[in-house]
């Protein structure tokens, strides 16, 4: 199979505002009445970028044992530099139905399926950056200069971004080695190995001036490993005459380093990342590091081994009496663990689900807010607080950095199937009633609102900080019928 594919993606759009209207009776239809205005009142934008792919596929099988697949993609994107806009990924997989050996003949009463996997393959990733981030970009400096030959002030333009002609793709490499299995027509599974590096990382560093312009430079640098295993198994517990009884789970174990931050031209020994600029008192404080050696959403900063007896935070000092930063746990989580079950008794059916994850902690940013005696009485303060006996303002440390560990049972769904003659009589193919419960509940030592912060697209982007942007997640009870003609 080969192919080609070609995306144009433009976007625009523009706005007005204005203010100090005599009368709202004109509604937007007279923006001129308003009489309160500035400069940024109208905007408009736009932005475009391309992406072109050349992609191919190769399937070879012989005899049903021995199975090969390969491809190639060679992609270019608008957004990197001249001089890394495409880039080759190449991947291969290889499989061997050892069940299907002739020395395997013995084992086919009990074994019906052995399958022995390998696999490397590379994918690049520009969703990273957004369009022009490889140019020199201007904007406006706040200044003006006078113009001799109209007279007139106007504004100065300067620019704000380095250009970087080497841009290039995020890559990612994986091995993967695998097996799947399936015994007495009852069990199955799957457990996979694997080893995936993201190289070329993209992140914005700090570089000289001059000879550079502007004092920061997105470059791509750094490298991350994840490692770990996934294992899947499915079991046909019961098959009755009336009954059936299906059990699956999917348990999963990563883990995560960065290694790889610096070179010879953009070095950063640690960089500073989940910004708590907006919390009162805390403008220069940041509570994650992106470190060589340490997962993405490192939470970095002091311990606390308590709180004083005049209500202070006490935080672990140096022999200097200097307060000690240092690592306090990852946003990550090493473990996910999946379970449903499906049952069926006559005419009526049963499914459950449930999910859990793992290892990972977060920065309760709400609760640390909310720690604040200067709050009460005049807003509102957590209860909890009220009896905690502290005087001191927020202070970032472990103290609000929490076991994010949870397990929660996503839905149950309980239907009836009215029998295939009586619905063949009402002119139908299919009638079933159902009653769907979902987020049932959710166990966790978490005190927050929802343990399950939401990660960005980018791991590097100051995961797992949950600051008043963890919505409850609604418990949710649902009837329905499903009709088929």
């Amino acid at each position: 199979m080969g192919g080609y594919s070609y995306l144009d993606n433009t976007y625009e759009g523009f706005g007005s505002t204005r203010s100090g209207f005599d009368s709202d009776a004109f509604g937007y239809n007279n923006l001129a009445a308003g009489t309160d205005y500035r400069q940024g009142d109208v905007y408009s934008y736009k932005g475009e970028s391309k992406l072109i792919s050349f992609f191919g596929r190769i399937n070879y099988s012989l005899m049903d044992r021995y199975m090969v697949t390969a491809t190639l993609r060679r992609d270019g994107s608008s957004r990197f530099g001249n001089n890394h806009k495409w880039g080759v990924f190449p991947s291969v997989s290889l499989a061997w139905r050892i069940s299907e050996e002739p020395f395997m003949a013995s084992t086919h009463e009990w074994l019906d399926n052995l399958k022995l996997r390998a696999g490397f393959g590379v994918t690049g990733n520009q969703n990273g950056i957004g369009e022009y981030k490889s140019l020199a970009i201007l904007s406006p400096s706040g200044a003006a200069y006078f113009d001799g030959t109209t007279g007139t002030w106007k504004n100065a333009y300067t620019q704000i971004q380095n250009p970087n002609p080497d841009l290039k793709w995020e890559s990612t490499a994986q091995w993967n080695l695998g097996v799947d299995f399936s015994v007495f027509n009852k069990l199955n599974g799957t457990l996979e190995l694997y080893y995936k590096k993201t190289s070329d990382l993209l992140w914005t560093y700090p570089v000289p001036q001059p000879p550079y312009l502007v004092g920061t430079m997105l470059a791509n640098v750094g490298d991350l490993v994840n490692k770990g295993f996934e294992l899947s198994l499915g079991y046909k517990a019961v098959r009755a005459k009336n009954w059936t009884l299906d059990a699956n789970m999917s348990l999963a174990y990563n883990h995560q380093e960065i290694t790889k931050l610096s070179n010879d031209q953009y070095q950063a020994v640690g960089l500073q990342a989940g910004s708590l600029h907006n919390v009162r008192g805390m403008s220069n404080t940041y509570s994650q590091v992106i470190k060589e050696g340490y997962p993405a959403g490192a939470f970095w900063g002091p311990h606390c081994t308590g709180i004083s007896s005049d209500g202070k935070y006490m935080l672990d000092k140096d022999d200097n009496g200097k307060v000690k930063d240092g690592y306090l746990g990852s946003a990550m989580p090493k473990w996910n663990l999946g379970l449903s079950l499906n049952a069926t008794w006559r005419d009526f059916d049963a499914s459950v689900a449930a999910y859990g994850m793992f290892g990972q902690k977060v920065l309760n940013v709400s609760r640390m807010v909310m720690y604040d005696p200067t709050r009460f009485p005049s807003q509102n303060t957590l209860d909890d607080f009220m009896k905690s006996g502290i005087t001191d303002n927020p202070t970032y440390s472990d103290y609000f950095i929490e076991n994010g560990d949870f397990f929660r049972l996503q839905a149950i769904t309980l239907g009836y199937s009215v029998p295939l003659n009586t619905v063949k009589k009402l002119g139908l193919t299919r009638l079933r009633f159902y009653v769907t419960g979902e987020n049932l509940f959710c166990i966790t030592g978490y005190k927050g609102i929802d343990p399950e912060v939401s990660v960005p697209d980018n791991v590097l982007s100051s995961p797992g900080i949950d600051f008043f942007n963890s919505y409850p997640r609604p418990r949710t009870f649902s009837l329905g019928v499903n009709i088929g003609f």
